[in-house]
């Protein structure tokens, strides 16, 4: 196991633990202000034991993870003393960050709040806390080890310090490149879904109730179940515009019909509580129709044609033809688990959202796979996609996996940092620690003052 690693948001990451966890509470330790609950610390450990299994005697586990939280709060207590602010804006933008990835891994929208057993605004509500006091650490943490630079000898040196036994073997992985193309929707299509839209709010002004039509007729599944409410939330929380109309209404005002990245809605409002609101919405997607899909599977075919007879380079192709943001990186996709451009073996289809689903372990390094349909945000799109590399599973070395080992010589260095950090703070720094957690072996002298 590692040892130091900034624990950070725990809860978000490890949902199915959350809501099973029902466990007695108590504090196990005080760093200046800020306590560590044996929640907190449970919760890590069955995340923990979930996700990487236990092999350790558990205490020793636990306290290894205690240790890391009271680094974590050491830093907290550091970003009270600095000053440091945090704005609404920042925790909204991490926590749609969060959601989003939470909701991935769930499978759904729904998935998610049934295993949460909360709305997507009670699961942001919720954490709002969590949310700002990570970032707090994550400041401190960057101010303490921005400055750490590693050489290339460090690396090697890194690397040779591993015992040869111990290197972990690389999986296979690739990067692919893309080129995409987003059916049209026709204006024809989304006057049909405007006009639906404007019957369903003249309806209300004449006396239907918002929340009927909603559950009748919303294509947002989540909100249709209950009436449309889609519960309190403040700016930052949904997309630009549709904040832009929600927060212009007033108590039981009904919106024009407008225009989102998701499709086309109305919305409700149902209450105003300080900067938050609370609404109702009805969604309507618009439907890309078969002809428009054979039309765009066709075009990408040509493309690829082009490409075979070598008329077009593939990486010329996406300049001209993509109308994805990824044409500004020369179309690479990314793992949106690992924000890097390596995908491994398994599961890579769910990753990339893909809908026709991949061999992948057929195709070679430069093999173009035919067009193929991936979900995105406002719907469907088509891509053809390009095998940039394919590694065969290997023993990590410095000619293959330079940046693997730079990245983790790096990790090491600012750990060391952070470590070396702590340990100055100590003797300046009010803590307590529970009876049962003084015979932890740590690594660091956390007993001074107790």
């Amino acid at each position: 196991m590692k040892k130091f690693i900034l624990i950070g948001l725990v809860c978000l990451l490890g949902t199915n633990v959350f809501a099973q966890t029902n466990i007695l509470d108590k504090v196990i330790a005080v760093v200046g202000k800020n306590m560590i609950k044996q929640s907190e610390l449970e919760t890590t450990y069955l995340q923990q034991k979930q996700n990487y299994g236990v092999v350790e005697e558990p205490f020793n586990v636990k306290c290894e993870i205690l240790e890391s939280l009271l680094i974590n709060k050491l830093m907290l207590h550091q970003s009270e003393i600095d000053s440091i602010v945090i704005s609404d804006a920042q925790i909204n933008r991490e926590m749609d960050n969060r959601i989003n990835y939470m909701m991935h891994s769930a499978g759904s929208r729904e998935n998610l709040e049934k295993q949460m057993n909360k709305s997507i605004n009670e699961i942001k509500e919720f954490y709002k806390d969590v949310i700002k006091e990570n970032l707090l650490i994550t400041e401190v943490n960057r101010k303490i080890t921005s400055n750490i630079k590693i050489t290339p000898k460090e690396v090697t040196d890194y690397y040779n310090n591993i015992p040869k036994d111990s290197l972990p073997t690389i999986e296979q992985e690739f990067e692919f490149s893309q080129i995409v193309i987003t059916p049209k929707i026709s204006p024809e299509e989304k006057e049909i879904i405007k006009d639906r839209l404007n019957g369903y709010r003249e309806r209300v002004l004449k006396g239907d109730k918002f929340s009927t039509l909603a559950t009748l007729y919303s294509e947002d599944e989540v909100s249709a179940k209950k009436g449309g409410e889609l519960g309190f939330f403040s700016r930052g929380f949904m997309v630009s515009e549709f904040e832009a109309v929600a927060f212009t209404l007033r108590e039981g005002e009904v919106s024009p019909v407008f225009e989102s990245k998701f499709g086309f809605h109305i919305i409700q409002m149902i209450e105003r509580r300080g900067d938050q609101i609370n609404c109702r919405h009805i969604l309507i997607q618009p439907k890309v129709s078969n002809i428009e899909l054979a039309r765009t599977k066709k075009l990408l075919d040509s493309i690829q044609t082009l490409i075979n007879n070598k008329e077009i380079t593939f990486e010329d192709a996406i300049k001209k033809y993509s109308d994805d943001p990824s044409k500004l990186t020369g179309g690479k996709i990314i793992n949106p688990y690992t924000a890097n451009a390596r995908f491994p073996k398994d599961n890579t289809n769910e990753m990339m959202e893909n809908i026709d689903k991949i061999n992948f372990e057929k195709y070679n390094q430069g093999d173009i796979i035919s067009p193929t349909i991936f979900k995105t945000e406002s719907g469907s799109a088509y891509r053809l996609i390009k095998v940039i590399t394919k590694t065969e599973p290997h023993k990590i070395n410095l000619k293959d996996d330079y940046d693997k080992i730079y990245n983790s010589a790096l990790e090491a260095a600012k750990t060391k940092a952070v470590i070396d950090w702590a340990q100055n703070r100590i003797s300046k720094t009010y803590l307590k620690i529970d009876n049962d957690y003084k015979d932890c072996n740590y690594k660091m002298n956390w007993m001074k003052n107790n």
